[in-house]
């Protein structure tokens, strides 16, 4: 007779280390299940080094669920502390039966378990008092800190983050000039910062001074900067810049020799401000690639300026989404400051564009390698331009057009016919329509 071979639980003889990294994968509200199972899934629970506690999962639980999680969380970090966390997310919201300090005692605990990656979301929090911010300024163990907090941020006098290499901070208003002078500047191996939509009502001057930093965003899209006065950077590692907001009055870009790449997006009507505007353009001279999405009523008038050329542009892509008229005598006036330019992306011109044809920059008929067209309409001006470009083009390789997703196929055919059909500078000029 022979007997039955004996069917292991595979999952239960893998090793403690992968057992803890599946638990680690799983949401929070899947964990604290999962460890109720058995006395071994109840311990491995503690050795998590990966957290993702997303509050919207329990906010239609049941009183005992949401005990059960709070249960979990304390012993996931108040025991078994020699254990390190590589990443705390929270993402909080109220919930009935969490209090605010269940939470502060959580970030607490995290921090003080050499916690490497914070990234804390807070839509609401009732006592501001009790987050611990002089230890959150001060996690030596810290290589990654997002920070979405819609409330006043305060930064202690003293402040140690010296393994912080990213920051990124969402909708927190500033206290003051001093307090965001001094966060910056103190955080000395610091390689990407971003700030998203914060309120500056309270600063006059944001002074970003960093000899690390590499990498800076700045978007203002939903807070007109009020007071904002100038902003001063003083970066001089910075390789990428993005800048996507309203003016501000003045602007003060100095030591930045290593700017290869920035993506620039300016609101507001010209005026007074545009001689800062001039500057903040003089100090993008460096830069290899840039993408600029323009209003252009925005820009200044860079050649009556005495501006330096854009010596090392290579890739230059431009999107116009304003709906009112643009002379398309702006752009080519760019592309005479660009005399190296290779690359040209185009989106979204108006259908008043109109180009100076006896006009043409040196970048089109000597360097000009690559045009690129996105959102393509023959009937706007768009087919203009193309015709513009392969005219002078004497180095064209290549001519992308992308029309919309919404045109017929027969469509396509037929503007790919007409582009093939149009007069070429360029001999080895290939036409790639889609």
């Amino acid at each position: 007779m022979v007997k039955k071979a004996k069917h292991d639980d595979m999952l239960s003889n893998l090793p403690d280390s992968i057992l803890s990294r599946i638990l680690s994968l799983l949401p929070i509200k899947n964990a604290v299940s999962i460890s109720i199972l058995s006395t071994r899934w109840r311990y491995l629970s503690a050795s998590l080094f990966n957290l993702d506690v997303n509050f919207y999962l329990f906010m239609r639980s049941p009183p005992h669920i949401v005990k059960s999680f709070t249960n979990f969380m304390d012993k996931l970090l108040f025991f078994h502390a020699e254990e390190r966390i590589q990443q705390f997310r929270l993402n909080h919201t109220y919930i009935s039966g969490i209090d605010d300090s269940h939470v502060c005692r959580w970030i607490y605990a995290s921090l003080w378990r050499g916690v490497k990656e914070l990234d804390l979301v807070f839509y609401n929090f009732y006592n501001m008092s009790m987050l611990p911010t002089a230890l959150l300024f001060t996690g030596t163990t810290l290589v990654r800190l997002k920070l979405y907090m819609p409330f006043v941020m305060t930064v202690p006098i003293y402040i140690c983050l010296p393994n912080l290499k990213t920051l990124e901070l969402r909708s927190i208003k500033f206290e003051d000039d001093d307090s965001v002078k001094r966060l910056f500047s103190s955080c000395h191996v610091l390689e990407d910062l971003s700030i998203f939509d914060c309120d500056m009502r309270n600063i006059t001057c944001l002074k970003i001074s960093n000899p690390s930093l590499k990498s800076l965003t700045l978007v203002f899209k939903y807070f007109i900067m009020f007071g904002l006065y100038a902003i001063v950077l003083d970066l001089p590692s910075l390789a990428y810049f993005k800048y996507d907001g309203h003016k501000a009055r003045n602007y003060s870009m100095v030591n930045m020799p290593y700017l290869a790449k920035a993506d620039i997006n300016i609101y507001g009507e010209s005026g007074p401000i545009e001689e800062g505007l001039v500057e903040f353009f003089q100090q993008l001279g460096n830069v290899n690639s840039l993408h600029l999405t323009l209003e252009p009523q925005a820009l200044p008038v860079l050649s009556h300026k005495r501006f330096d050329a854009f010596g090392n542009l290579l890739r230059l892509q431009i999107v116009n989404w304003s709906n009112d008229e643009w002379e398309g005598a702006w752009l080519l006036e760019f592309l005479e400051l660009s005399p190296n330019l290779q690359t040209l992306v185009i989106r979204k011109l108006s259908k008043q564009v109109s180009l100076p044809m006896e006009k043409v920059p040196s970048c089109v008929v000597y360097q000009l390698k690559e045009f690129k067209v996105i959102d393509f309409d023959e009937k706007s001006s768009l087919f203009n331009l193309v015709t513009y470009i392969l005219k002078n083009a004497a180095v064209l390789e290549k001519l992308i057009i992308s029309t919309s997703k919404l045109m017929m196929i027969e469509e396509k055919f037929r503007i790919t016919k007409q582009l093939l059909n149009l007069p070429m500078c360029s001999n080895k000029c290939r036409v790639i329509a889609f």
